[in-house]
């Protein structure tokens, strides 16, 4: 591809973007981090030997991907505004992977001339090694400019995946979504996990037990959506199991309590929505649900 693409910070998300990148038949001009053994790392995976400075990686490219934590992007571009002349950064795109945060992180490159975008991989990347496969066939959430957006789409393209604009105002929401989804999923393994050592299983077992169950409701979810998925006792309206099984959780850790009561609350919604549960049923539910004990 015709165009030379800088990376800063080598992160897992860094090394995952930056290798496919390269895979993709663009052209990595320069890789920046304030960690020399990251920096290394990731040239070794591209097979070049760039210098870690951050002046020259952004010279020599056309787009920038600024890939560090989500505290450190205001300070990273304010270091680029200070450091590179205006006609230069007049000509340069910078765009930022963080999920939660707009491009007004990247304010002060804008206020130069520099087009700003930011492009998040609906994806959860868990190492550098392998991290690359798991950008191709998911989507992406842009946040930024039209100029911006164009790379950023062939940038997306190129993953054979898919684009979807989000609104400035609406990235904070968005990004809630993706933690409830990711993270809390993670959460709730977890829990389910307390649970079972809890009643004896051990760390292996507890860990695999449930692991096919997860993987058929995913399953189910890509095949029939979120409404049409839903099974179990809320959605059977079967009150006296629901009453049982917070009984049951008074003796363990209290919020593992809560959140079943809150997400129960929620999946009443849910049923009520598949047309499984009748008002009565429903009002039921939702009193043991909201109940204190």
């Amino acid at each position: 591809m015709d165009m030379n693409i800088g990376i800063v910070g080598a992160g897992k998300v860094g090394c995952a973007l930056a290798v496919g990148l390269k895979n993709n038949g663009f052209n990595i001009s320069g890789v920046y981090s304030r960690s020399s053994n990251s920096q290394k790392y990731l040239c070794a995976k591209l097979g070049k030997a760039f210098e870690s400075n951050l002046e020259e990686t952004i010279k020599n490219s056309e787009l920038i991907f600024i890939s560090v934590s989500d505290n450190n992007i205001i300070q990273v571009s304010e270091e680029i505004a200070q450091k590179i002349d205006d006609d230069i950064l007049c000509s340069k795109t910078f765009i930022h992977l963080s999920g939660a945060l707009t491009t007004k992180a990247l304010k002060p490159l804008g206020d130069l001339g520099a087009y700003t975008g930011s492009l998040h991989p609906i994806q959860s990347i868990a190492d550098k090694d392998n991290g690359w496969k798991k950008l191709y066939n998911i989507y992406y959430g842009f946040e930024g400019c039209e100029e911006a957006l164009k790379q950023a789409l062939s940038i997306v393209k190129s993953f054979e995946s898919r684009l979807i604009k989000i609104k400035e105002q609406d990235k904070t929401l968005y990004h809630a979504a993706a933690c409830i989804i990711s993270n809390y999923t993670v959460t709730l393994s977890y829990a389910a996990h307390e649970i079972l050592e809890n009643i004896g299983f051990d760390g292996k077992t507890a860990h695999e037990a449930f692991l096919p169950l997860i993987t058929n409701t995913v399953d189910n979810i890509e095949r029939l959506g979120s409404v049409g998925a839903l099974t179990g006792p809320v959605s059977r309206g079967d009150h006296s199991v629901i009453e049982e099984h917070i009984k049951a959780l008074d003796s363990l850790d209290k919020n593992l309590k809560n959140i079943y009561k809150v997400l129960g609350r929620k999946t009443i919604e849910i049923a009520r929505k598949k047309g499984t549960l009748t008002d009565d049923r429903a009002e039921k539910l939702m009193k043991i649900c909201d109940s204190k004990v």
